[in-house]
């Protein structure tokens, strides 16, 4: 293998290195409603931000003329989104929320199975090995490869920042002894019933090729089914 193919097969596992894993979601919801402003309506103009004065109308000094001012502890809490007082908003009938339906059983290990296929057919355990080297042996370069590669953080990048960006790529390529790439990831999306026939034959079922693909459920189950009419083997038939 030349080193450039090297290379870029190294940058391609890097960017993949995290789709399997499971997208972090908070535990807490925010409750939906009428909630307390930082700013009340200036009493002095009548949120007007203006003032009557001898000769005509001069600027509120207590709002400085934006009609609104900060609310402090002794002011009454005021919605500035409904522009009323909170206690009045929270009156205001509101639609219910919808029931939260409890996950499915074996929700939380479809990633995992998926992360098994990557790393079956993949060389990212040496690939993090080698990062973990780069962390201790080049600190900027493994900060610009974790954020840009493999978080896909969006960062402007100047010519000696993209510079140190391939150097890091090249200098992990270089430790890699073998550089094996999954089948699904080289292959182009254009061809999403190939690419889904390939997940299916190494073992993951519908919904687990849906989320590594960035597809819908019932698009998978029908694009198993063309090539299952095909005649293409290797489909399990559990995967439909």
């Amino acid at each position: 293998m030349d080193l450039v193919t090297r290379v870029e097969r190294t940058r391609l596992l890097l960017t993949t290195l995290n789709d399997p894993l499971p997208t972090v979601r908070g535990a807490l919801q925010p409750d939906s409603g009428p909630a307390a402003s930082r700013y009340a309506p200036c009493e002095t103009c009548r949120s007007t931000g203006r003032v009557r004065a001898r000769g005509g109308f001069v600027v509120c000094l207590v709002c400085d003329g934006r009609g609104e001012k900060r609310r402090r502890r002794d002011d009454r809490p005021y919605d500035a989104y409904l522009g009323m007082p909170l206690d009045e908003a929270a009156q205001l009938p509101r639609e219910p929320e919808p029931a939260r339906l409890p996950p499915p059983a074996d929700a939380g290990y479809g990633w995992e199975r998926a992360q098994e296929a990557y790393e079956r057919h993949g060389s990212y355990r040496e690939l993090r090995r080698h990062l973990d080297w780069l962390r201790n042996a080049h600190p900027r370069r493994y900060e610009l490869v974790r954020a840009v590669l493999v978080e896909h953080g969006e960062r402007e990048l100047t010519r000696r920042s993209e510079l140190e960006l391939d150097l890091g790529v090249l200098a992990i390529a270089l430790r890699m002894q073998t550089v094996r790439v999954p089948r699904w990831v080289m292959e182009p999306r254009a061809q999403p019933t190939q690419t889904v026939a390939t997940l299916a034959a190494i073992g993951l079922r519908a919904g687990e090729i849906a989320k590594v693909l960035g597809m819908t459920k019932k698009a998978v189950r029908r694009a198993l089914k063309k090539t299952v009419d095909s005649g293409q083997a290797g489909v399990p038939v559990r995967a439909t």
